[in-house]
């Protein structure tokens, strides 16, 4: 499908569904069921640590330190210091967030639903930067969304406007919606269709959410028909929309203050994504057959001229403020977010330097000695350089297959009634960052697989039965985060050596108080190459207005760039939520 008739289709799919929606919903009043409901909800999140985040400019662990420079020429500074700053933040987030549902009914056949999410940032989260925790540069408008508007501290947006269609065994869905896949916890193998909105609150709401507030929407058309008591088949047509990650500057940043990202959703904003799945029940045996064809949400990064000042030509912006001053510096970051300083010098030269003749650079093999006096060259002569990367967006095909089956045993016992669900998914040729930042990305055949165990059971006669799900996930090419392995191992002594595939077991509990107005629950991910995540919380319910959370995330890594949970050991946190809905 070439570029033009790929875009024809899109806007085409995208108009004809939002407006279905909006024609249906402004016929008389008298002629259509319309209901309301919602919630206004005050959120918070305090730090639990001092730490600050050490990706943002005021958390660079450099700052106000003088390091050792070994540059190649004679003659220039032999030391560099960060600028001394400093912050104190109590608060990584103070939100208040408005969501309004509306559900018109016009037939037996033909309803319709809206939510409109309004979320407002109180801004006292302190860092040296000028960045919004919503203004993106993925669409015209600083939106992240197509049906989003948004400011320097808030955002509105219509995570749902769709039209829904059933007759006997068909269903039809069109408009703005996300298309919820796969029922693993913390591991997305089988929820394909959307990315991830990080922009609110990273990946730090409770785990038992599944994400339900973090996938973007877009608009399509999605159709399901049931063959017959056992068959099921379901397909979609989407517009592309990539996940959202967080700004420079905010709480939850996660890549470093020091680069900047150029986003290049323009040159795909006319793709669609399609997916299909088969699913049939054959009494205790669930199956499930999934296939899709689509543009990785998460994109792949690469180096890319700056276009900047006297190094434009190069990936490089001379910044000795806020860019990266030292030799020290450039390692300790690279490692931290899974990359390879050394190759990523090279690249940077091979790349780029040919063309601008950038200090004589030579390619310096792996030699990290070699490469830290070259590098400290660069930052002897200009003072710091920023960095700059652009994330793009391949096209990918993923298949995958779903089970589960439900045991019966001893009424009461553990194993009656236990679940037991697998999942896994193949995506041939995935394309993953390299290391690197080369022009070049790594491709791999990535497996995913989920083995999870899920169970209510009752311990005592008092409480009502507890909810039990234990997982396990192995991904053989990248991490939780979609890193690629090779870039694991690295620290300021050697380069990254890799290590081979991704294991991670889960565990989450959920018990109710007797009277139900109080649940309690434990989430834990454990990184089985020794990190943490564990998130206790409850919830209080008095009565059917108001309800209260409270969680706490907290994060236990070894500091040795072999597991992927590290790069949040900043992020320990309380999390409260008040929430009066109606």
């Amino acid at each position: 499908m070439n570029l033009a008739v790929t875009k024809a289709f899109g806007n085409a799919c995208g108009l004809t569904a939002l407006g279905t929606v909006l024609t249906v919903l402004a016929q008389p009043a008298f002629a259509v069921d319309i209901t309301f409901s919602g919630f206004v909800r005050q959120e918070a999140a305090l730090k639990l640590t001092d730490d600050e985040n050490p990706f943002n400019t005021q958390g660079n662990i450099f700052n106000g330190k003088t390091v050792a420079l070994n540059p190649l020429v004679p003659g220039l500074p032999t030391t560099a210091t960060r600028p001394a700053r400093s912050t104190d933040n109590d608060f990584n987030l103070l939100a208040t967030r408005f969501e309004l549902n509306m559900d018109a009914t016009f037939s037996q056949s033909l309803k319709a639903h809206v939510t409109t999410r309004a979320y407002l940032d109180w801004d006292v989260y302190d860092d040296n930067g000028g960045s919004t925790p919503f203004e993106t540069d993925i669409r015209g408008g600083g939106r992240g969304s197509l049906l989003e508007v948004n400011g320097n501290s808030y955002m509105v947006d219509l995570p749902a406007a769709y039209l829904d269609f059933a007759d006997g065994p068909l269903f039809i869905r069109a408009g703005n919606q996300q298309i919820a896949w796969g029922e693993s916890l913390f591991f997305r193998v089988l929820d394909l269709p959307n990315g991830l909105d990080l922009r609110r609150h990273l990946i730090l709401d409770p785990a038992a959410e599944e994400f339900s507030d973090k996938r973007v929407p877009a608009l399509g058309l999605r159709a399901s028909y049931r063959v017959d008591d056992v068959w099921e088949a379901e397909g979609f047509v989407q517009q592309f929309n990539p996940s959202i990650t967080n700004n420079p500057s905010t709480p939850y940043n996660v890549i470093p203050d020091q680069f900047t990202v150029h986003d290049r959703y323009d040159w795909v904003d006319a793709s669609v994504n399609v997916g299909g799945r088969l699913r049939a029940q054959f009494e205790d045996l669930g199956l499930q057959f999934v296939a899709m064809s689509r543009r990785n949400p998460d994109g792949v990064y690469r180096w890319t001229q700056s276009g900047v000042g006297p190094l434009a030509g190069t990936p490089f912006e001379i910044d000795p403020v806020n860019g990266v001053t030292s030799a020290t510096e450039w390692f300790y970051y690279a490692h931290q977010v899974r990359l390879d300083g050394t190759a990523g010098l090279n690249a940077a030269v091979d790349d780029f330097q040919p063309a601008t003749g950038l200090l004589g650079a030579f390619n310096v093999g792996n030699d990290m000695g070699l490469a830290g006096a070259e590098l400290d060259t660069f930052f002897a002569t200009f003072g710091g350089l920023r960095g700059h990367i652009e994330r793009y967006y391949p096209y990918e095909n993923v298949f995958g297959m779903g089970a589960n089956y439900i045991f019966e045993d001893e009424p009461g016992s553990l194993f009656d009634q236990l679940i037991v669900r697998a999942e896994g998914s193949f995506t041939p040729d995935k394309k993953f960052t390299s290391p690197s930042l080369s022009q070049e990305p790594i491709t791999e055949d990535e497996w995913t697989f989920a083995l999870v165990f899920e169970k209510y059971h009752r311990f005592s006669t008092e409480f009502p039965a507890t909810y039990i799900v234990a997982q396990y996930l192995y991904k053989s090419e990248s991490d939780l985060f979609g890193r690629h392995l090779s870039g694991y191992g690295g620290s300021l002594a050697n380069n990254p050596t890799g290590v081979d595939g991704y294991h991670a077991v889960a565990l989450a509990l959920q018990q109710p108080s007797p009277s139900l107005e109080w649940r309690f629950d434990l989430s834990v991910l454990y990184d089985l190459r020794g990190g943490a995540m564990i998130q206790p919380g409850a919830k209080w319910k008095p009565n059917g207005d108001w309800q209260v959370d409270l969680y706490a995330t907290i994060f236990a890594a070894e500091d040795d760039n072999k597991n992927a949970l590290s790069t949040l050991d900043f992020a320990d946190e309380a999390f409260l939520r008040i929430t009066r809905q109606f």
